[in-house]
């Protein structure tokens, strides 16, 4: 006996949330190498490049309380729709930053707030849509296809290069894609009221399952330092500039296909079984970039490090599914997104200043210790609840 059909409208909402997630990953993967070849270019040190990098750390915890806060006041297709058209202004005024440190730092910040908004609103909404009984499997869809933005960002800072105004110019064409299916009629989601619209619901989300939060912000650390220093790493390595960005192409191609059979492997044995397995390449991945032979041994650990590593966040996005309803989902989304922005803060310093200190390995260790924290937390729940 076969299922019944879903509603058209709802089939709709879903994809729309699954192109703003792809649309925002493309803004962050292009920006990423656009901005530490640039500031390389002007002469930036790489502990400092990592400095700068934060800002997009301090753009998702300023932006990210602010999402409830919106949803409550406007349609999430409003919320959606201008925060599309902000990254699209953001990318042209990238163009015109020429050799001001300052003024690329600024548009960063700006750019950062605007795809945060987008990707947490894109995220609270389809939580809410995701049937429950196969929300896994939709949660590794939404990882797919955010994964697949930052392939496609890196394909375009490989193709058109890191200078003059066409990067940009694809950059602020990719933000606007989603925006013909927000017009077509479908479902929206549920508007925060009350507590649940304030700022301060965040912290009460994290107090409620604080286990939950570790995961994104091991993921923000890892992907931030990664997709931002990666182009420097293999500048230092002797490899050509278009390494960098092929690099995170590689690693977006690993995300996409493997989230969806991850986020399915949870609703079958569990997220928790799930977060121990990818914590654990989260650690050894980078220890296999050390002295790798070749550059399709660079490109493969890529593929299979990173899309294990976002299992990190599909996971905790499962478990928030689980744990909150709809009226606090918007706010817990939020609070999932802030801690993100916690390891995008901490990572990117780190990393920069471990590559200063220790040549291009600096890196790689930073995003192997990185891993363990998961690992940690997880298998810390899990031995509490045996003995409870």
């Amino acid at each position: 006996m076969t299922a019944p059909a879903e509603p058209g409208g709802a089939v709709v909402a879903r994809l729309s949330t699954l192109l703003c997630g792809l649309s925002a990953a493309t803004g962050f993967g292009l920006a990423a190498p656009l901005f530490a070849l640039n500031l390389d270019d002007l002469g930036v040190r790489e502990d400092l490049v990592g400095l700068i990098v934060t800002i997009v750390g301090v753009a998702g915890i300023v932006s990210t309380p602010l999402v409830p806060w919106l949803m409550s006041r406007l349609s999430v297709k409003v919320v959606l729709g201008g925060a599309a058209l902000s990254t699209a202004c953001a990318f042209i005024a990238f163009s015109q930053a020429g050799e001001s440190v300052w003024a690329w730092a600024a548009i960063r910040f700006w750019f950062s707030c605007s795809l945060t908004v987008m990707f947490v609103t894109a995220e609270a909404w389809l939580l809410e849509l995701a049937p429950t009984v196969r929300r896994g499997q939709w949660m590794g869809y939404y990882a797919a296809s955010f994964a697949g933005g930052f392939g496609v960002g890196g394909a375009i800072a490989a193709w058109l290069g890191h200078t003059g105004p066409w990067p940009f110019v694809a950059g602020a064409i990719a933000a606007l894609v989603a925006l013909p299916l927000l017009l077509v009629p479908s479902p929206g989601a549920t508007r925060p009221e009350g507590e649940a619209a304030r700022p301060a619901a965040l912290i009460a989300r994290i107090r409620a399952a604080p286990f939950l939060f570790i995961p994104p912000i091991a993921m923000g650390a890892i992907e931030t330092a990664a997709f931002n220093l990666f182009p420097i790493w293999a500048r230092r390595e002797g490899l050509e500039d278009a390494v960098g960005p092929l690099m995170i192409t590689a690693a977006a191609a690993g995300n996409v296909l493997l989230q969806t059979p991850l986020g399915m492997l949870a609703d079958r044995i569990g997220r928790e079984r799930v977060l121990l397995l990818v914590s654990i390449v989260g650690i050894f991945g980078p220890l296999a970039l050390m002295n790798a032979p070749g550059l399709m041994w660079v490109y493969a650990t890529c593929f299979v490090w990173s899309g294990c590593v976002t299992g990190l966040y599909t996971m905790g996005l499962v478990g928030l599914g689980q744990t909150f309803d709809t009226r606090a989902l918007a706010a817990a989304n939020a609070a999932f997104a802030a801690c993100y922005g916690i390891g995008q803060f901490v990572a990117p310093v780190a990393g920069g200043a471990a590559m200063r200190a220790m040549g291009p390995d600096g890196l790689l260790w930073v995003l192997s210790a990185v891993a363990v924290l998961p690992l940690a937390t997880t298998l810390y729940s899990l031995s509490r609840r045996r003995t409870a």
